[in-house]
């Protein structure tokens, strides 16, 4: 049991006797107060009684504890300094704050899954970076974790990109160039080259002259697109448009790509597997930058050509909630949940679940019972306790369907252990995207500005630039995790680089600076030789924070949200550097505030060095 526990339960033991309620009632509702001066630990009566004439009679004399009063509804306890500083560095490790769970689950972490049609760009920065922090934390806390990724192959965008390549008679990416950005050159020309052939075979039959005068301007804003992307690549522009311009029937092709590929036809397959594996190898060259990495790469057509999809396609079509809508096969999920099993599978009382289409009119599934399939397959691939999907809040009624659709087909236990990991939005300041019209701003892009402002100012600090690219994951990390998950972000190159205050380089300069205190004392740091009178202010606040740790990382791992973890290492840094540039330790010539000082220190450093190496940070000693 770490110091804090014991602290809690030190107060649990004597308040559950005071109050004559459950000692474990007590010990869960312990909180710390927001405002540090009133307490250290405090209890909410009302949260265990309703009697609230509680008197707290005589002198308190506990060990970790060292005073309790009540003010209102509220019991307050104040530490003892001395006996917690003792209690937390007497068995001190290097893994100090890093708390094993006692229930150690086998958890699938799925993210990032981009279409394999373009390079990732910073839309996907966040789901990346949220998917990998969440795998790095729970692993840390104990758990086996599997990470994975959904390659969407079998859609129409893939499709489509495989259709531009036909017309281009199937090349092979330059060795000059990324092979993800040059696959997304191409499906972008592709497209906007397609929609302007479909604008103007609409204007010949449109007669309205609002409507015309729309669809002219979307012309014209596709024109523009147009002529953008011919500029980076002239002759297959060329050859693009004069075929598909002359292309009977563009959609009908597309089409028959689908149809052969999910059918697993041995000329087809090869052609997208080929394709679609050089926009993988892009996407690893893109995220290894970040330390990102994945256990599986799972394709989505692995599942038609297996029958898994067929398999859960004709079980639902005999399910009892199976009905007619719009002219197709469909189940409805609205009627066969009630609110205790919404409240199981975490659906909000009263929201309206659409029905889940089963198939197309023409008979080919939608990528909703390939969802069924896939979450089904993740679960006993891994037989997995847990499987957490990393996906957009955009996705959250797709995502309730999913589950709702599992508890009634009778995967119930998938259902109820089926975690949706919702996040907001990443823009970059002053930019729009589409990446069907070419118009994004890559993550390699996104590293590479990160790594222009770093280095710039590393130079301006004549600092050492051996450690850059730990530095500039750094600020790209702290940057998303540092903001809640449900947030949006806004996304500013020069005020992640910031190395004075709130970021990730911030941070690890702290560390550095802590490190090298430690690194230059030769002091035989005897605890007995401590200071108790030193242990004020800030100092006090830093103790009772290296004291706090343990909580925040479990709080933090167990609740799914890194930015109080990070929130967290950001205050410890500020207190650390504002104390410290007010009084010296190495050179305190007083060999007891000297010790008590470096204790301190110790402290701040293993704190630093446990939260950032379980955020996916890097915690330099140099800088």
């Amino acid at each position: 049991m770490y110091a804090l526990a014991k602290a809690k339960d030190e107060l649990a033991n004597y308040l559950s006797n005071v109050l004559n309620v459950d000692k474990e009632k007590v010990l869960n509702s312990i909180e710390y107060p927001t405002k540090e001066q009133i307490a250290d630990l405090a209890l909410p009566l009302p949260s265990v009684t309703k009697k609230f004439d509680i008197e707290i009679k005589g002198e308190y004399n506990g060990r970790l504890i060292k005073e309790v009063w009540k003010d209102g509804l509220f019991i307050n306890a104040r530490l003892n300094e001395k006996e917690l500083l003792k209690e937390i560095f007497t068995n001190f490790s290097e893994n100090y704050g890093i708390i094993k769970t006692e229930r150690p689950l086998r958890i699938v972490v799925e993210h990032t899954s981009a279409n394999p049609i373009h390079p990732l760009h910073i839309g996907h920065l966040r789901n990346a970076i949220l998917g990998d922090t969440l795998a790095k934390m729970l692993k840390a806390r104990g758990h086996e974790v599997n990470v994975r990724f959904y390659v969407n192959d079998s859609g129409r965008q893939v499709a489509l990109l495989i259709y531009g390549l036909s017309k281009l008679g199937y090349p092979d990416p330059p060795s000059e160039e990324k092979k993800d950005q040059w696959l997304g050159l191409i499906y972008a020309m592709t497209n906007v080259i397609l929609e302007i052939k479909k604008i103007n075979e609409e204007l010949k039959s449109t007669t309205n002259d609002s409507e015309y005068k729309e669809k002219i301007a979307r012309r014209d804003e596709l024109l523009i697109s147009a002529s953008e992307l011919s500029k980076r690549n002239q002759e297959y522009f060329n050859k693009l448009s004069d075929q598909i311009m002359n292309d009977k029937d563009p959609e009908g092709e597309i089409s028959k790509i689908i149809e052969k590929y999910e059918k697993g036809e041995e000329d087809i397959k090869k052609i997208v597997r080929k394709y679609v594996d050089f926009a993988l190898e892009g996407f690893k060259e893109s995220l290894e930058k970040l330390h990102i990495m994945f256990d599986n790469f799972d394709y989505e057509s692995d599942l038609l050509w297996n029958n898994d999809v067929k398999l859960v396609l004709d079980f639902a079509l005999t399910s009892v909630a199976k009905i007619n809508y719009k002219g197709t096969a469909a189940l409805d999920l609205q009627n066969y949940i009630d609110d205790d099993i919404r409240k199981e599978i975490r659906i909000p009382k009263g929201l309206e679940i659409p029905p889940l289409v089963l198939m197309r009119s023409d008979g080919t599934t939608l990528y909703t019972v390939r969802d069924i399939a896939y979450t089904i397959y993740k679960f006993r691939q891994f037989n997995a306790d847990e499987v957490i999907n990393v996906i957009a809040e955009q996705q959250s009624v797709p995502q309730m369907q999913l589950r709702a659709a599992l508890y009634i087909l009778g995967w119930k236990k998938f259902a109820i252990n089926l975690i949706h990991f919702s996040y907001g939005m990443v823009t970059l300041q002053g930019m729009k995207m589409s990446g069907r019209l070419g118009k994004y701003i890559s993550l390699d892009e996104v590293y590479d500005k990160v790594a222009e402002v770093v280095k710039a100012k590393i130079e301006e600090k004549k600092g050492i630039l051996e450690n850059l690219n730990e530095i500039v994951n750094s600020a790209i990390r702290y940057a998303i995790i540092s903001v809640s998950a449900n947030k949006p972000v806004s996304f500013d190159v020069k005020r992640v680089a910031n190395f004075e205050e709130n970021s990730g380089p911030y941070l690890q300069y702290t560390y550095a600076r802590a490190y090298n205190i430690l690194s230059k004392s030769t002091e035989n740091l005897d605890i007995s030789k401590i200071d108790e009178n030193e242990l004020k202010n800030e100092k006090r606040t830093l103790l009772l924070m290296i004291a706090k740790f343990p909580d925040i990382f479990i709080n933090s791992v167990d609740h799914l949200q890194p930015e109080v973890l990070t929130v967290f290492l950001r205050g410890l840094a500020d207190v650390f550097n504002s104390w410290y540039d007010k009084e010296r330790v190495l050179q305190e010539p007083d060999e007891s505030k000297r010790i008590t000082r470096l204790f301190i220190v110790k402290g701040v450093e293993t704190v630093l060095r446990n939260g950032l190496n379980t955020l996916g940070i890097a915690s330099l000693t140099r800088m």
